[in-house]
């Protein structure tokens, strides 16, 4: 098991200039990317160092920061630190409340994101403040399960070399929980090569099923210092998240995770997604898939980005029509008469009732 850093790679430890991506950078030809070639894993740091370093972008939210940080500190595994990264500053709403923090706890510090503001460069201000061997992205609406820290350590240490893990979620949304319990052991954890996390990030598969989003997520901090940091690009204006994670799945192998580690905060407040139009969700899908298709080597039987689209486009029908128009709706159902969809609904189908939901746990709605 190996990462797959570039090879102007940086050692571990080592932290990149943190001056501002300029849009020349983060505009580069997304078809332009290839996977990147085999190096060897880097060596770890001090005893001294934190093994997990939560990293928390903020943006005005003093509501829910100390739900976040209490999950944090609240966890039965004590070698960590926590860097909140806020995006307003000491002038924000959010500073005294984690100024609090970090003076009742020496593993709790506050940066204040001077790299462009952002949630791209919000997120890498927090990522590159960290000095973890392993780096735990977690949003400042979403919260940590107990016992969190110690499975992603646990998994970790029997899979060191991994790029980056992922696992399962509990949703939170206006008047339920949406919790996942856990699967038989020996479906509790799934390892991926870089590629066969690339499909299945392209497919819609069993990251899809987990719900990976930024907050699911634990990073080897190798892989951050190397360079594989949130971007941003023209074509993909609401999709640094989706780009992010198929970036990540280029340095290497995927851990998954099949147990709720964290609890997803979906309720109705202003978020970068909840403001997007579906024109738009279908516009990023299509670039994002456009990326993961030339990234990987072995294409034979995969479909198209443009049919995968509108494979997605029928799935998702049953969650937009309350809010599209008739037509849009219509649209969007008949596609399902293609050929080609329809291929894709059956494998999908097949895939998912024999491959991965054996391995999920079961699921449970709790009453808010």
């Amino acid at each position: 098991m190996r990462l797959l850093l570039s090879s102007g790679a940086r050692r571990e430890g080592t932290v990149p200039s943190a001056e501002p991506v300029t849009a020349s950078k983060s505009e580069t030809k997304l078809s332009a990317l290839s996977p990147v070639p085999d190096f060897a894993h880097a060596s770890d740091a001090t005893p001294a160092r934190p093994f997990i370093t939560v990293a928390v972008p903020t943006y005005r939210r003093p509501d829910t920061i100390r739900r976040t940080i209490d999950s944090v500190v609240g966890q039965d595994f004590s070698d960590w630190e926590l860097v909140v990264s806020d995006d307003e500053g000491p002038k924000g709403p959010s500073w005294p409340i984690l100024e609090e923090y970090a003076r009742s706890d020496p593993r709790i510090r506050i940066v204040e994101n001077q790299r462009g503001r952002g949630q791209v460069e919000n997120t890498n201000n927090a990522m590159l403040a960290c000095t973890g061997k392993w780096i735990k992205l977690l949003h400042d609406d979403d919260w940590l399960a107990p016992g969190a820290l110690k499975k992603f350590a646990e998994v970790s240490t029997k899979y060191p070399s991994a790029a980056f893990m992922t696992c399962a979620a509990h949703v939170v949304e206006e008047n339920r929980v949406v919790t996942r319990t856990d699967p038989p052991e020996e479906n509790r954890v799934s390892l991926y090569s870089s590629q066969e996390c690339l499909t299945d990030l392209y497919l819609v598969r069993m990251t899809r099923s987990l719900g990976i989003i930024p907050s699911t997520l634990l990073i080897n901090a190798a892989v951050i210092h190397a360079g594989c940091q949130m971007r941003a690009h023209k074509s993909i204006p609401a999709g640094v998240d989706q780009l992010f994670f198929v970036d990540l799945a280029r340095y290497g192998e995927m851990v998954a995770i099949n147990e709720g580690l964290i609890f997803y905060d979906a309720t109705h407040h202003p978020s970068i997604t909840t403001s997007k139009s579906y024109e738009d969700v279908d516009e990023v899908t299509l670039a994002v898939k456009q990326l993961n298709w030339h990234l990987i080597k072995d294409r034979k039987g995969l479909p198209k980005p443009e049919s995968l689209l509108r494979a997605l486009r029928v799935a998702r029908i049953p969650a937009r029509f309350r809010h599209q128009s008739l037509r849009t709706t219509m649209r969007d159902a008949v596609q399902i008469l293609r050929p080609s969809v329809m291929k894709i609904a059956n494998q999908y189908v097949l895939e998912y009732l024999f491959k991965i939901r054996p391995k999920l746990g079961p699921v449970q709605n709790l009453k808010r």
